[in-house]
């Protein structure tokens, strides 16, 4: 088996709303796809929040893929060996610098294992469970509802109870990080779990009176409080407060997960790791940061949006919750169609591979329809 042709589509996912940091209306994500001479082909879809990667892929490490002997990138059985089409594509690439870059690779490493799983006949977690030995792997897992963006406040109430009515048990919300995001919350609290995501914005001299303000809600936990890199600030808001804090979402290698264990402060009997193995070089360097953190129980492991990728990452490889947009009329929001969330949590339908092709609007992003 080889590889014969590597594609990537930029679709615009641009939408009218935004967080405390970014807009969303110039929005876009990669569609990847990997063709093989036995007419199976496999996908990737990005992770949203990030822009598309084509330039990246199609001028460094689609050539080097394709360039790479056919049997460096297949296992000992001559199955395809996803890390090894990440390897392959990192070909001469200094170490460090990760930008960009991680979220490139990962795509490959991403419709490599649909690629995988899709060959040996299998959902893409029991694919993952069989190459990493996950002893606790399952189809069900808990998933939650991303939602609550800045857009209309009116309509939030609506929306986060939309999506508790669609099965989702937690909801999280944006806030903006100023004392003003009490009200925003008020009026949702006591309806079932809440989480709530900063994206960084909380300044160091409200924090204190901030913490407090969220103290009566019983929160979930709070995202991102602090810039991702500041881990030092990270440590201090982890002092203020007794609420699970999460982060790791904009941490795209095991070097800056390395950096936060060492100086973010963070509280393993009780905060949440976010890394987004789509965004960080794929499954391969994931499971390297989840050995980093071995002493963490994998529950406390929350990737970052991947949409069914991440669902599939979240069985496989026994983690704690996935996340989802719950507006299944998004290519990137709900699940497989005809497959509903029950009490917060997903049953991954028997399919080969990621099983794009039963979510109809996305697999038409990815057949370049």
């Amino acid at each position: 088996m080889r590889l014969i042709d590597a594609r990537e589509r930029t679709a615009a996912i641009g939408a009218p709303m935004r967080n405390a940091a970014i807009a969303f209306d110039a929005m876009s994500a990669s569609a990847v796809a990997l063709v093989t001479d036995q007419g199976v082909t496999g996908y990737a879809f990005d992770s949203i929040g990030r822009y598309g990667k084509g330039a990246l892929l199609r001028e460094r490490f689609f050539p080097r893929l394709l360039a790479a002997p056919p049997d460096s990138l297949l296992d000992r059985h001559g199955v395809i060996d996803p890390p090894a089409c990440a390897r392959a594509a990192m070909a001469n690439e200094k170490p460090g610098g990760h930008g960009e870059r991680p979220g490139a690779v990962g795509l490959i490493e991403a419709a490599a294992w649909d690629l995988r799983a899709k060959i040996e006949r299998l959902p893409l977690w029991r694919s993952l469970a069989d190459y990493y030995g996950t002893r606790d792997a399952g189809a069900s897992i808990r998933v939650y509802a991303s939602c609550g963006h800045f857009r209309d406040d009116r309509l939030l109430a609506d929306e986060v109870a939309r999506a508790r009515d669609a099965g989702y048990a937690c909801v999280k919300i944006k806030v903006a990080g100023t004392l003003e995001d009490r009200e925003r919350i008020v009026a949702l609290a006591g309806g079932g779990p809440l989480a709530i995501d900063v994206n960084g914005a909380l300044a160091p001299q409200i924090a204190q009176r901030w913490f407090a303000a969220m103290a009566e809600f019983r929160l979930a936990w709070i995202e991102e409080p602090a810039p991702p890199l500041d881990y030092e600030l990270t440590r201090r808001y982890a002092e203020l407060t007794p609420a699970p804090l999460a982060t790791g979402e904009n941490l795209f290698s095991y070097d800056d997960a390395r950096n936060l264990l060492r100086y973010g402060g963070l509280r393993r009997e009780r905060d949440l790791l976010q890394f987004d193995p789509l965004l960080s070089y794929g499954v391969a360097e994931y499971v390297r940061i989840l050995e980093l953190f071995a002493g963490w129980a994998r529950r406390q492991f929350l990737p970052h949006a991947g949409h069914l990728f991440a669902a599939h990452c979240v069985a496989g490889l026994g983690l704690g919750m996935a996340e989802a947009a719950p507006e299944a009329t998004l290519p990137y929001g709900g699940y497989w169609d005809g497959v509903r969330v029950q009490d917060g949590c997903v049953k991954i339908p028997d399919l080969p591979g990621v099983g794009y092709e039963a979510k109809a609007n996305l697999f038409a992003l990815l057949e370049h329809r």
